[in-house]
Order: C-alpha cells, then structure tokens, then sequence
C-alpha cells in the first residue's frame, strides 16, 4: 500500500482508482507467490474438473439461442405461429372514386382497378388500351380523387402513356383531391376499424416500400398513404 502510495503520488486519481489499482496488484502478487510455492496445482485440477460441465452448458445455450432463432425465421415465413402485426398484414389496400375502385397488391406492387361508371362502367383497367384510358382520364376530371388515381395506374402501367403520336409530353394539372376520412384511410392502409399504431406503422411502411415514387409509384398515392397514417395515428392520441 505504501509502495503504490508513493508511486502513484504524482498521478491524479481518484481514491477509487487508487484502490482498483491496490486490488489488482494484490491479486498478481498472491498468483505469484501461489505460483512460486507450487499452490496453483489445487487450483488448476479443480479448473480441469469443472470445464466440461460449463462446456455442455455453453453447448445448450447455444443450441437453445438457434432453436430460438429457427422459430423466429419459421414464424416470419408465415410457416410457424405467427403473431403481432405480421400475421395481422394487410394483403392488398382498396381506394375508392367516384370513376374507380383502385386495389394496390402489397406483395408484388402491382395495381389494377375497376370503372365505376361512364364509357367504361364494370370494366377492369387492365383490359383497357392505352387510348380508351385517355379517354377515360378526360371524363375523370369531373372527379380529383378518379383523376390521380388513374394518373398514378397509367405512370405505372403504361409508361410513357402521356407521349403523343408526335413524341412530345403532354402536361396536365392534377386536380386537387378530397380531405382524408376514417373510412377511406382504413381503406388505404387495407386496415378494419380499431387498428393498433403498430398495425398502422406496419401497413404504412409496407406500402411505402411499393409505391413510393423512387419505387414506381407517384407523388400522389404516396401522399395518400401517409394522409391515412397521419389520420389514423391522429385519431388513437
């Protein structure tokens, strides 16, 4: 003690280092002597005698931790007991106009849509030509929402739709829409009445990975998307 007292003299520390310090020296000095008067031979046949058993031990541990992570990955592929918001995703989300009920696919991305009236009444979007989808797009902006949700199907589907026979881009003024509703943001989100922020931010997130605009999507199905999460979320505070 006096020996590190006046070693350590001229080194700021604490009282609490000094003494971490005083332990640790104590320590290496008895290994010493222990070492010396041939006392660590005990020591090291009752160390002999435990390993094996903390190896086994280790060996369940580990085995049970890649149990644990084989149920995880199980549950994740949909092939165990799923719970929580996974097994709770949404498969698709639905969003209704006055022209068309649009249905956007989570899992590939892909849109289609149905004709709720005019020329094309009860027809699929898929099945239209790209100059039948014009034509419906002019009687669609009577309607805001059935304009940009058939601009959004048409940047999508149909790149380059707003070419003409002469190869120049035709610009047009997206309307304004509607303000968001419970009804149409639990539609947006594939969602039911009484969803959990966690299933709120889980469907939000799943969309977004599909139509956001760096993906292929458009700038207004995206700021639809997060309308209804905003209203949603700001509906459970």
């Amino acid at each position: 003690f006096a020996g590190l007292r006046g070693v350590l003299a001229k080194r700021q520390l604490t009282v609490r280092q000094f003494f971490a310090i005083y332990f640790v020296v104590l320590v290496a000095l008895s290994l010493l002597f222990m070492a010396v008067t041939g006392r660590l031979h005990p020591i090291f046949a009752v160390l002999g005698a435990v390993l094996p058993f903390l190896s086994n031990i280790m060996g369940w541990v580990f085995r049970g931790a890649q149990f644990a992570a084989m149920l995880r990955g199980l549950r994740n592929m949909g092939m165990g007991m799923p719970t929580g918001s996974a097994a709770n995703a949404p498969d698709k989300s639905e969003i209704t106009s006055r022209f068309i009920h649009m249905v956007l696919f989570h899992d590939t991305g892909m849109m289609d849509g149905t004709v709720r009236e005019g020329e094309f009444k009860d027809r699929k979007l898929s099945t239209l030509e790209t100059d039948e989808l014009r034509r419906l797009l002019q009687a669609c902006e009577a309607d805001a929402d059935s304009y940009n949700l058939l601009t959004a199907y048409l940047d999508r589907e149909h790149e380059g739709w707003q070419t003409d026979e002469h190869g120049e881009q035709s610009e047009r003024q997206s309307p304004v829409g509607d303000s968001m509703t419970e009804s149409r943001a639990l539609e947006i989100l594939g969602l039911t009445a009484g969803a959990t922020r966690k299933e709120i931010t889980h469907a939000h997130k799943s969309l977004m990975q599909k139509f956001h605009p760096d993906r292929g999507g458009s700038t207004y199905l995206a700021a639809q998307i997060n309308a209804a999460k905003d209203f949603l979320l700001g509906k459970i505070k």
